[in-house]
């Protein structure tokens, strides 16, 4: 399944949405055009992807149930109360930046459907040590290249994820996809521990990590049980 896609599939029906780095407004023309959403707020920090996601929307005759705002974030969006956040296309720290800024997304009242481009560690980890729990992993294909897509919402308790599972998830709905995205990290720690270890440092984090890695990718996505 591609990007796009498993971005809908997520969404949750009957939602407010509210789409942030919205590009060309593919995701609200989309989900409003079905009727998976009622509206849509869509942002972007650039005029140029905004003026073509503003005409992609008048060309699908969404006007009245697209709002299209030049912003930084989630800035403004609260006045539209969405109840579903879609944050994609992003590294992972600036994703996490960008759901620190926006107090009124500490609820359970609203879903956040988030991919990061890169840094899943450091958004995963920021979620859980901020009360976003709820978790939903997704993994999407698309030019031969794995996308890793969670979503979550403000619970108030931290979901218990290892050093492994913060980089890759766990649980994911896509069981052909789960071991090409942790052989891809396997490799990945490989060229780690080979850059710590040529330096006489301890790789021994590094190389548990890759450890618990390997044992997904050979048993397709669980750790095995002693």
């Amino acid at each position: 399944m591609k990007r796009l896609e498993t971005i809908l599939s997520m969404i949750p029906a009957g939602s407010r949405l509210a789409d942030v780095g919205c590009d060309h407004a593919y995701v609200p023309i989309a989900a409003v055009g079905s009727g998976l959403s009622v509206f849509a707020y869509a942002s972007d920090v650039r005029e140029g992807p905004l003026e073509r996601a503003r005409g992609n929307v008048e060309a699908a005759g969404l006007s009245d149930r697209i709002v299209l705002s030049l912003a930084d974030g989630l800035h403004g969006a609260e006045a539209y109360r969405p109840d579903a956040v879609v944050i994609a296309g992003m590294g992972g720290e600036l994703i996490a930046r960008i759901i620190d800024e926006a107090p009124f997304l500490r609820t359970p009242a609203v879903t956040l459907i988030l991919q990061p481009m890169t840094s899943p560690y450091e958004l995963r980890s920021y979620l859980f040590t901020h009360g976003f729990g709820a978790v939903r992993e997704r993994l999407a294909c698309e030019d031969r290249r794995i996308y890793q897509l969670l979503s979550c919402r403000y619970t108030g308790i931290s979901p218990i994820y290892t050093e492994a599972e913060l980089e890759v998830g766990k649980d994911h709905e896509d069981t052909e996809l789960r071991r090409k995205l942790y052989k891809k990290y396997i490799e990945k720690y490989d060229k780690i521990i080979e850059g710590i270890t040529a330096s006489g440092k301890d790789a021994g984090p590094q190389r548990r990590v890759r450890g618990e890695l390997i044992e997904k990718y050979e048993n397709n996505g669980s750790v095995r049980k002693s």
